[in-house]
């Protein structure tokens, strides 16, 4: 087999000369879904011309219809819950700047951008109208845009996107109360603006809200705010908890949200030029099962917290490793000799290339400040120098007897060696399987195995005395200490102590894994998995402590 050096520039992007830069890179924040939802999951209705300029969006549980509101025609829509065509179209008033209808004991109401609050009345004869029912008692001029409904308080209420009262460290929230006070004059909550910007993924404009909802099962305030991207989520007195990014394809103007009481999100956009759309978002529970994995493994292996789909030229990845003090990931193509700097943060698989060796079986990488190691499935390390230009390649191979196959390495927790775990090797006899330490200081292999991990035990916690065991990527993860095993022929994590002592066992759902064969952790014990793509697209799944 022919090794070929690293280029120069690789290791520029990569190694200790990259590393050299990368103090004066800003801190990378990464893109994630909000909790229980998958943003490239969505299901996308387009509506109808009548309600291009949609500014306002509610559920209506009694009638299992959604009420929407369009930018100044003084009319109220109603859309059918399954086609999300339009099925009733109410006048409610003059026209007007209106930008958002919430229900409170199932009665519409209507926002109108100077804090003045609508009732929709419908008489026996079917005619409609509206009952101003107050304004908010501010002075000066005032921007609103949000109401929703607050069902524990029997309460409305607005949220400021541009207020006199307010500086640009304050976002003012104001409750009406239909039955009793009306208007509070002393804001409800105030949401400190500073945190939604320390918290934001991206740099972003002013936070505006433009739409907010209270999610009916996390009892969670999510709120929209289209002029800067951001879907912000608080507890219900405005403390701010997490900021996530909207993006401008999928979100080009979101001015509305609403869920149903199964925990399904809604958002809608203005019409930018085209017709306006309903996007929704399946909730995604956590079952009971998921709650036991989670204690068991520190990581909701049912629903990871982000992915990343890659391109064929990683379809067959087989090994990842993370570069720390970039935030970034190698990854290994199987069989083609070429290195990817992979940027997950920003969904970037091609941040640099590198061919490294001709065609050879390449199973898993790790790296190291001073070299990077790579795998082969027979029991080849390859180490490439990343001390000086020579970037000298050098090979060194386990020499077992008989046939054995490997695809998991991984650096152990001290640093000073590689750990090489069989995925089928010779004599195992699918009883055990044996793992190796190769010596980073003497570069030499230990002559014995390190540990051994009986698949009896395995079988036993899952009670299952079929079950199969076969390694494809290992780690230790830095906040526990624990060993992490991933074996695609059999879909199962385990988890274990460093020399091997099996502790947890969980079952990998077989269509989210199809071919798990990558797994590397960042140093705050956040967990990357990588599956070939198979018959289908190779991903990587993240997964956040939890």
């Amino acid at each position: 087999m022919t090794f070929l050096n690293f280029r120069i520039s690789f290791f520029f992007a990569i190694g200790l000369a990259g590393l050299a830069f990368s103090g004066c890179r800003p801190r990378t924040k990464e893109l994630t879904s909000p909790p229980h939802y998958d943003f490239s999951q969505v299901y996308t209705d387009k509506l109808d011309l009548k309600v291009q300029e949609i500014s306002g969006l509610a559920w209506d549980s009694k009638d299992n219809v959604f009420y929407v509101v369009n930018d100044e025609l003084g009319k109220l829509f109603t859309l059918d819950k399954e086609s999300k065509v339009i099925n009733g179209e109410y006048d409610f008033g003059s026209k007007g700047d209106y930008e958002d209808v919430a229900m409170l004991n199932d009665i519409p109401y209507i926002l109108r951008s100077d804090g003045t609050i609508f009732r929709f009345v419908k008489d026996n004869e079917g005619k409609t109208s509206s009952m101003e029912m107050g304004k908010v008692p501010l002075q000066g001029t005032n921007d609103f845009e949000t109401m929703y409904s607050d069902p524990e308080h029997n309460a409305l209420v607005l949220i400021c996107k541009n207020c006199k009262s307010d500086d640009g460290k304050s976002v003012s929230a104001y409750a009406f109360y239909p039955d009793s006070l009306g208007f509070d004059n002393k804001p409800l909550y105030v949401i400190d603006a500073a945190k939604v910007a320390e918290l934001s993924p991206f740099k972003s404009s002013k936070f505006q809200p433009s739409g907010a909802a209270i999610h009916p099962k996390m009892q969670k305030l999510f709120i929209l705010s289209s002029a800067s991207n951001q879907l912000v989520i608080t507890d219900l007195n405005g403390v701010v908890e997490s900021v996530h990014k909207l993006s401008a394809k999928l979100f080009p103007q979101p001015e509305g949200i609403a869920f149903k009481q199964n925990g399904d999100m809604y958002i809608s956009n203005e019409g930018l030029g085209a017709k306006a759309t309903l996007l929704k978002f399946s909730y995604i529970a956590v079952s009971e099962k998921s709650k036991e994995e989670i204690v068991k493994s520190g990581y909701n292996f049912s629903s990871p917290d982000d992915k990343m789909e890659l391109g064929k030229h990683l379809k067959e990845i087989s090994g990842m490793a993370y570069i720390p003090k970039r935030n970034l990931l190698l990854a290994e193509n199987d069989e083609k000799g070429d290195i990817f700097t992979v940027d997950f943060a920003n969904k970037n698989d091609l941040v640099g290339k590198e061919k490294f060796g001709g065609k050879g079986d390449y199973e898993d990488i790790v790296y190291t400040d001073t070299a990077i190691y790579m795998l082969v499935s027979s029991g080849i390390v390859v180490r490439v120098s990343t001390k000086d230009s020579s970037f000298a390649t050098n090979e060194y191979e386990l020499g077992l007897s008989g046939t054995n196959e490997f695809e998991a390495m991984y650096l152990d927790g001290d640093g000073k060696s590689l750990i090489l775990l069989c995925k089928d090797c010779s004599k195992e006899k699918n009883e055990i399987r044996k793992a190796y330490r190769f010596d980073l200081a003497t570069q030499k292999f230990a002559a014995e195995p390190v540990y051994t991990i009986a698949i009896s035990k395995i079988q036993e916690i899952l009670n299952d005395d079929k079950a199969e065991f076969k390694p494809s990527a290992a780690g230790i993860n830095p906040t526990n200490g624990k060993l992490y095993i991933v074996a695609s022929v059999g879909k199962v994590m385990v988890i274990a102590s460093k020399d091997g002592q099996v502790e947890e066992v969980i079952k990998l759902d077989p269509v989210m894994y199809n071919q798990p064969e990558g797994l590397t952790f960042a140093p705050n014990g956040d967990l990357y998995i990588s599956n070939e793509g198979g018959e289908g697209t190779a991903t990587i799944l993240k997964f956040i402590a939890k």
